[in-house]
């Protein structure tokens, strides 16, 4: 999965954080369990080659568990105000095709430079895997590199192999969380009902109603723009106390909310029911 970064990330992460050593970690067979430690954090590819030829040619499901010490976070792909999104880089797999990374719904959380997105304590990737030569053996390798923050923020980066380790209640819950879109949507998941205003407004602003559900609680949105633009944080406005909750898009806090008109923005809903997206093209 590509994922654009904001004008300007990895500046803010220097000026915000103060670093410590970089944290790295190799050969995940190596360690118990197929866990590799990065500084405060370790990290393991929990994959199970294809039993047979009649499932070769099938995409394969693994999933990339991410586990921290207390009190420490890390990122989601749209680290918000400060942080560096994580990325996956699979040059030295061997007969992989195709490997999409899947993220599951994050959480607003306080940082240094404002506010942060991410998880904390754990978190989960699953990842499809698509095997180019369907009649061949493959080999499951990715360099993981991500932040990960507490008082002092360390980028980490392991390089990670696909070992079986088996079937996970935790695996599930990560497939879960992923926000769902289009005919994935489930009752219970929340649902956009407007977006109103304009990038090209004086000032720029946008309002987004979103309908979680009446006895919805903990709900949040954030919102993404192509080609490395930046989008703030919405800021919840009115909830109706029916479930319905507006949020307001500063967009005079971007370096020039005009060069937002015409992309297609997504929208990740978060709510204690469920997650989903949608997608809006900015006017």
């Amino acid at each position: 999965m590509q994922t654009a970064l904001r004008t300007g990330t990895k500046a803010a992460w220097i000026g915000l954080c103060v670093f410590a050593s970089t944290a790295v970690g190799t050969a995940a067979g190596s360690a118990e369990g197929g866990w590799v430690a990065a500084g405060s954090s370790r990290a393991r590819l929990n994959w199970c080659p294809p039993a047979d030829r009649a499932t070769a040619g099938k995409a394969s499901q693994a999933f990339l568990e991410l586990s921290l010490d207390p009190g420490w976070k890390t990122y989601w792909r749209m680290p918000g105000d400060a942080g560096v999104a994580p990325s996956f880089d699979w040059a030295e797999a061997i007969n992989i095709g195709t490997a999409t990374v899947e993220y599951p719904a994050p959480h607003r959380m306080a940082d240094q430079g404002g506010e942060a997105v991410g998880y904390k304590t754990a978190v989960v990737f699953p990842i499809t895997l698509q095997a180019r030569d369907t009649t061949a053996a493959s080999t499951v390798v990715v360099t993981f590199s991500y932040g990960i923050c507490k008082n002092i923020c360390v980028p980490a980066e392991l390089k990670l192999t696909g070992d079986c380790h088996g079937p996970s209640p935790a695996h599930q819950a990560a497939l879960d969380a992923v926000p769902r879109s289009g005919r994935k949507v489930r009752p219970g998941d929340p649902k956009l009902v407007a977006v109103t205003g304009s990038v090209m407004s004086v000032p720029p602003r946008l309002m987004v109603d979103v309908d979680f559900g009446k006895d919805a609680d903990s709900t949040d949105l954030f919102i993404e723009a192509p080609e490395g633009l930046f989008v703030p944080l919405p800021a919840p406005a009115r909830p109706d106390g029916n479930g319905r909750v507006r949020y307001v898009v500063d967009l005079a806090k971007t370096i020039d909310a005009k060069d937002l008109l015409g992309k297609q923005l997504r929208l990740t809903m978060v709510g204690s029911k469920g997650a989903a997206e949608a997608l809006w093209v900015a006017k």
